[in-house]
């Protein structure tokens, strides 16, 4: 039994709605990583009475597992209710269908944790469907992070302490609240790990694959980032001529 008291070091949430099947191979996935100490999932349910109870009767023998029900309110609250619930040094969000990677080796992924100095650590991702592995793009397309969006939200980890410094997700949008959450972050002085090791398996059939909004909100996203993108934009530019002219 998971103690409230017990400081983890890394806590998963997971987010799901009528799709018993989908959470459950999610909950396989993270069995392995749950026997190693201080890791714990936290289950965020917003599925009518009668799936939700029979998910919280499928779940009653997991170890190292949390199970929430909120009133459906959208993908971003049910992120904020996980975090509101956090214990742990590290955040990560898997949704439902979403898999651990199976070739993940659990130790190592916690070692990295343990030893990194950054805040976040982006992992990689591979498709589910057509398992294709999503490789950080090049350098140059880093910044700002607007090349298909590339940060993998579902394989980057996050200290806790980086919602309670800079905020959580914005309930305004439904789809591409995490290109928002990265402008918040890209814009402060954090620092990031890229380990080009795929950690998860991401179903391609999710919320994410419908386009065309997940478009809309990105570009309300960058239209009001845009006056901080043009200030970064034109102190590179800045550095670059005073490199040039020593």
């Amino acid at each position: 039994i998971y103690s409230i008291f017990m400081k983890s070091t890394l806590d998963i949430i997971t987010i799901t709605k009528d799709d018993i099947e989908g959470l459950l191979a999610t909950i396989a996935s993270t069995r392995k990583l749950r026997t190693c100490s201080g890791v714990r999932q936290i289950i965020v349910d917003s599925s009518t009475e009668l799936t939700a109870k029979e998910i919280k009767r499928l779940l009653a023998e997991e170890d190292c597992l949390d199970y929430f029900w909120q009133e459906p309110s959208g993908i971003s609250l049910a992120f904020n209710f996980g975090i509101s619930n956090l214990n742990a040094d590290w955040v990560w969000f898997l949704n439902g269908r979403d898999e651990v990677h199976p070739d993940l080796n659990a130790n190592l992924l916690l070692q990295i944790l343990d030893s990194s100095q950054a805040e976040v650590v982006m992992f990689e991702l591979e498709f589910m469907q057509s398992r294709l592995r999503y490789p950080h793009p090049p350098i140059w397309t880093l910044w700002p992070p607007l090349y298909g969006n590339w940060v993998p939200h579902p394989a980057t980890l996050l200290r806790a302490e980086l919602f309670e410094k800079y905020g959580t997700f914005n309930k305004e949008f439904k789809i591409a609240m995490d290109l928002d959450l990265w402008m918040r972050l890209f814009t402060k002085d954090i620092v990031i790990d890229m380990i080009s090791i795929p950690i998860i398996l991401f179903d391609q059939n999710g919320l994410s694959s419908d386009a065309a909004p997940a478009r809309r909100e990105e570009k309300k996203i960058i239209t009001r980032y845009l006056g901080t993108l043009i200030k970064m934009w034109l102190a590179r530019g800045l550095h670059l001529f005073r490199a040039l002219t020593k």
